[in-house]
């Protein structure tokens, strides 16, 4: 009996190593990628005037990376302005209104002496109605072409090709001179922060979590050199022909020192893989 005891518990002790041996932490295949990739088009057709910028060019948010011919839309835009700045209009219907208000108020006294007649009061009045409402037509009239100015700016900057993000011009599709319909003329792609995207055995679904923390290597062919990340998704749904599901992180990338494209390993912390399960293996 006491033999048998022994034996038990060198079996458990045993049994418990070879557990923990069988476990490590779990490391899969990724990919490094921009967190952000673009293709920018202009809003209207037209022909290209100028490309700004080249291959490997670092553009800012809001910096111009292309026009459009705009001759016209820009003459287009400086006559509206012209229109909007105009205020004779309105001007000459504050005079007219003035000397309406003025001859009203001596045909009010007058007919209140009896020295003038009814008719020659209500039509002192009607003038000054409609010198009220010509006034009113003017200001219109200026407002919309204030309104009018702004649409013909907003059509001359649908033109002008804006960076949408912080970036590198990945590649330069069009030149000057050419025809487009919508195409893309430029590839941009933000290279801070990059993404990784990864695909986990269903095995490990439930333990990877949005906000973990995890060690991504990138394959340089120099010393292996990690950097920390978090992790931002995690699939809901598992593909079923494969039995694994989608895993994404972002890491920060000052001054775009990691390329994307690269091959990678990924290190979540605080979680294990099972060596004894073959379909636990990246």
């Amino acid at each position: 009996m006491h033999k048998l005891s022994r034996f038990s518990l060198l079996m458990a002790l045993f049994g418990s190593e070879a557990i923990a041996q069988t476990q490590e932490p779990a490391q899969l295949n990724c990919r490094i990628e921009p967190s952000v990739m673009v293709e920018m088009s202009s809003a209207v057709e037209g022909v290209i005037s100028e490309v700004l910028v080249e291959k490997n060019d670092q553009v800012k948010k809001g910096d111009v990376v292309a026009r459009l011919d705009a001759g016209l839309e820009a003459a287009t835009a400086e006559l509206r302005r012209v229109q909007a700045e105009l205020n004779s209009d309105v001007q000459a219907q504050q005079l007219a209104l003035e000397f309406s208000n003025r001859a009203l108020t001596r045909v009010k006294d007058l007919y209140e002496k009896k020295a003038a007649s009814f008719s020659e009061l209500d039509k002192l009045k009607t003038e000054h109605a409609i010198a009220q409402q010509q006034l009113q037509q003017a200001m219109d009239r200026k407002r919309q072409a204030e309104l009018e100015h702004k649409r013909a700016l907003a059509d001359l900057q649908r033109r002008t090709l804006v960076s949408p993000i912080d970036g590198v011009v990945v590649e330069r599709m069009k030149e000057p001179g050419e025809h487009i319909d919508f195409e893309p003329v430029l590839k941009l792609a933000q290279l801070d922060p990059l993404r990784v995207e990864v695909y986990a055995p269903a095995s490990l679904y439930g333990k990877v979590k949005a906000g973990m923390k995890a060690s991504i290597v990138p394959e340089l062919g120099v010393a292996d050199k990690s950097y920390a990340a978090e992790v931002v998704l995690v699939d809901q749904v598992i593909d079923g022909p494969s039995n694994t599901f989608g895993i994404r992180l972002s890491f920060p990338n000052p001054g775009n020192r990691l390329p994307s494209g690269l091959k990678c390993r990924v290190i979540f912390d605080g979680v294990t893989l099972n060596l004894l399960d073959t379909r636990n293996l990246p």
